[in-house]
């Protein structure tokens, strides 16, 4: 009790005693300097925007940009973030508040909405940069100083020692976990959580307003971050600090007015910030109020074994965004040597890191009972493992704890000897080192492509752009990866990245069987799209973008197990194969193995026989045959293959050559053989045959581009369609129907037929979508419960708008909460701004 007192009173005592600003300016201005070595960009030639990704798959071979690939975990930056930041960006820019996105999933609720953070700090700075390219590297730099700074603050409120504090700083900024989600909203919403900390300690200490409203500004920011799990594990930590700091009050001085008054006071900031933030929270629970999560369960990728990452062996063993948390082996080891400090110089703050790492420990590495954790509000649908944010910041407060202790001038609270000067100069020494191990990390997980990468547009891309009307879609196969990409084209796509509705769900899967990759995103195969599907068209989707030599695979060999032939450099792959059916042959594809080379050691040939006549050749060069992956032998032009019996034969060019080259073969398959050189196997290698893809007649294609081909559905002619029934799969009519004014929450259509039925937009709303004919409120109905319809009986103008009137009945409430709020903190707060005497 003695050492803790004293403990607080030197706390205090040193309160009494304010920084100079230069030094504070000096420090910051050396963590600025920190944060942008780590980085390591050049904003004015590079950005961080993840195109490496994006200029890596064959959708943009024609771009005429080339960037090494770094990272294919950074999809969701392309599919998702970016293409709503880029249409916010272009409202904005143009004078108009988005409240509605077009773009996303044939629409969604718009900027409002926390989950795409339009609301956040990072995307102003993007909104208002000039040029995208640098507004998005500042956005992700902003992220990262805002954790610096945030944390530098904390530390030296809690530590006294700005190098120690600066050192923390980074160690929170860059730990494994904010690297590795450097795109994602995680990072957004767990950027603040230093600063709701550092204003409630502030404010503890010193009991002034300002830093009492400093904490409700930071919670609404962090809640409207667009993580909410991060944002609950950065409100759990909240409170964990003032339970801490409540105990240490009672455990020195016991309860007192000014206490309860400053735990009633940042009661009040909190609900103040709770009070900001709720419109936007009461957006995302009704976008998940209409979504089935019951497929998001809680668990965790770790066990209590891999805390032994810590020392940063995770970005050699286990190189993925889910498994990434160490905060740099320096940090790691001077939090461990807290744990042996905090027990003979005690720091209500160092146990305050020690509590945070507890709870990681027991969550995040599954220590504690599956039950247990399940049972924390929030644990059940998430991934624990995202609670690894919680290592950086229990490894900046340990790690600092311990410089602090190491840097003190004072023989009863440093257990080092050593001259100042030594001990100023190990520790700069430490934050370089520190500043190198990020540094490093952070360059293998995040590229730095030259500016100019910034989406580039393509021929197929601008071709589409220039015919493309309002309401129309499109639909992109795996040339560009996920869905999702296009859309930052404002190209919308009904299956691109996000949550999906029943009724959504029902309309994709008749157009595509397979759509569903992950539970929110879509890698579309060409060949799976059901061009026949009535559905194509009532979604409006016009186009269609997939690789120019797409095939249905008609014929594929099948048997049970699996083996390697012998080397082909034993003679050539020699077998029969029997065709069931007639069919236009494209290519043959045949599982080669390379023996973990990274191509072949020879070309290869396929020659296809009936009886003695040569139907078919094609060669591959050794590049394009990779090890254990089906080799694609392309024909110069369709081959038709009537049923019945044909000879393969493959062959390498240099079958003298040292390193070997096999095919895979079935062991068995229905008493088939197959030859290689002069000896006979039982079983049959594995080989496809492909057969071009067929579109019904209302379908045309374009090849504007090498590798691409553009169909158009030509049914689709408009912005919107006529029906004359809601039931069934009745003809969408785009004739009489005619776009005449629009704007992405307010647009109005012609119909100008004479018989009754219904108008239908095809764009997803949700209940604020209202409608009016010829001037008069109707009712809003749905076809196939996904899109907008309005009954007609004849010739009439309708009116599809957003209604935002719920939203700014809901923000005026929100706004006289705050102010209530307010006034109560102004109240509790009083004339009792000055230092606390005690802990």
């Amino acid at each position: 009790m003695n050492v803790l007192a004293t403990e607080t009173s030197m706390q205090n005592e040193a309160l009494l005693k304010q920084p100079s600003f230069l030094r504070h300016a000096v420090s910051m201005a050396l963590l600025f300097v920190l944060v942008l070595g780590i980085a390591g960009v050049n904003p004015f030639r590079q950005t961080l925007a993840p195109m490496d990704l994006l200029l890596a798959y064959p959708g943009w071979d024609n771009a005429g940009i080339d960037t090494p690939l770094v990272n294919i975990e950074r999809s969701d930056a392309l599919d998702h973030r970016l293409p709503n930041w880029r249409e916010f960006r272009r409202e904005l820019r143009e004078g108009h508040i988005p409240l509605w996105n077009p773009i996303h999933q044939l629409g969604a609720v718009g900027i409002q909405a926390p989950i795409f953070e339009g609301l956040s700090i990072p995307f102003l700075i993007y909104a208002l940069t000039p040029n995208e390219a640098m507004g998005y590297t500042f956005a992700i730099l902003a992220n990262y100083l805002l954790a610096a700074f945030g944390t530098y603050f904390l530390l030296f409120f809690m530590f006294r020692n700005r190098l120690a504090a600066v050192f923390g700083a980074t160690v929170f900024a860059f730990c494994g976990f904010n690297i590795a989600w450097a795109h994602w909203p995680h990072v957004t919403t767990g950027a603040l959580i230093p600063w709701v900390l550092a204003t409630q300690l502030r404010y503890w200490q010193t009991g002034r307003l300002s830093w009492a409203l400093g904490f409700s500004f930071s919670v609404a920011l962090m809640a409207l971050g667009g993580f909410p799990f991060v944002a609950l594990l950065g409100a759990m930590s909240s409170l964990t600090l003032a339970v801490v700091l409540l105990c240490a009050e009672l455990w020195s001085t016991g309860i007192n007015q000014l206490a309860v008054r400053r735990a009633m006071g940042l009661g009040c900031a909190g609900i103040a910030g709770a009070f900001l933030a709720l419109p936007g929270l009461l957006q995302v629970k009704d976008i998940l109020g209409s979504t089935d999560l019951s497929s998001r369960t809680g668990g965790t990728w770790f066990t209590p074994y891999d805390i032994i990452y810590m020392f940063g062996f995770d970005f050699v063993n286990h190189f993925r965004v889910e498994r990434i948390f160490s905060a740099g082996a320096p940090a790691a080891l001077l939090a461990l040597l807290a744990l042996c400090l905090i027990f003979k110089f005690p720091n209500r703050f160092a146990f305050f890191g020690l509590i945070v790492a507890i709870f990681m420990l027991a969550t995040v590495f599954g220590a504690a009972p599956a039950e247990f954790v399940e049972a924390i509000p929030g644990f059940g649908f998430n991934a624990w493992s995202r609670g690894s944010i919680l290592f950086g910041l229990s490894a900046a407060i340990l790690s600092s704890y311990t410089l602090s202790i190491m840097l003190s001038s004072k023989e009863s609270v440093s257990p080092l000897k050593i001259n100042s000067s030594y001990k100023l100069h190990a520790v700069l020494f430490l934050c370089v080192l520190q500043s190198i191990n990020l540094g490093y990390w952070f360059r293998q997980y995040n590229a730095r492509p030259d500016i100019d990468t910034f989406f580039p547009i393509t021929p197929s891309i601008s071709y589409v752009l220039s015919k493309i009307l309002p309401g129309q879609s499109v639909v992109a196969d795996d040339s560009f990866l996920v869905s999702g990409f296009l859309s930052n084209y404002r190209l919308p796509e009904l299956f691109a990245h996000g949550f999906r509705t029943d009724a959504q769900r029902k309309i994709i899967a008749d157009i595509l069987p397979s759509y569903q990759t992950t539970y929110t995103a879509s890698v579309i195969q060409c060949f799976d799209i059901n061009f026949s599907s009535r559905d194509i068209t009532y979604a409006a989707i016009r186009f269609l973008l997939i690789k120019d030599n797409c095939v249905d695979l008609d014929y594929e060999t099948s048997g049970t197990g699996q083996r390697a032939t012998l080397p082909l450099n034993s003679g050539a792959l020699k077998g029969d194969l029997l065709i069931d059916k007639s069919m236009n042959a494209t290519n043959v594809q045949v599982l080669l193995a390379t023996y973990d080379q990274d191509f072949a050691p020879s070309a290869v040939t396929l020659d296809l026989y009936r009886d003695a006549l040569l139907v078919a050749h094609a060669e591959l060069p050794p590049e394009a045959i990779r090890n254990n992956q089906f080799a694609t032998f392309r024909f110069n032009q369709d081959v038709p293959l009537a049923a019945g019996t044909y000879r393969y034969i493959i062959s390498m060019i240099k079958p003298d050559s040292e390193k070997p080259l096999s095919a895979w073969a079935f062991e068995t398959a229905g008493g088939a053989t197959y030859q290689v050189g002069s000896n006979v196997f039982p079983g049959m290698p594995m080989i496809k045959i492909g057969d071009r893809v067929r579109t019904p007649q209302n379908f045309s294609t374009a090849s504007v581009e090498p590798g691409i081909s553009v169909i158009e559905n030509h049914a689709v002619s408009g912005s919107a369609y006529y029906v004359n029934d809601l039931s069934g799969q009745p003809d969408a009519d785009y004739g009489p129907v005619h776009l005449a004014t629009y704007r992405p929450d307010d647009l109005t259509v012609e119909y100008s037929g004479a018989t009754h039925g219904w108008v239908v937009f095809p764009i997803r709303i949700n209940e604020d979508w209202r409608a009016t004919l010829d001037g008069k409120p109707v009712e809003l109905k749905k076809f196939l419960d996904f899109f907008p319809a309005v009954e007609v009986s004849g010739r009439s103008k309708i009116r599809f708008y957003y209604d935002s009137s719920h939203l700014l009945k809901t923000l005026e409430l929100c706004i006289a909460g705050f102010a209530a709020s307010v006034i109560l903190l102004i109240v509790l707060t009083g004339r009792t701004s000055r230092p606390r005497t005690t802990g």
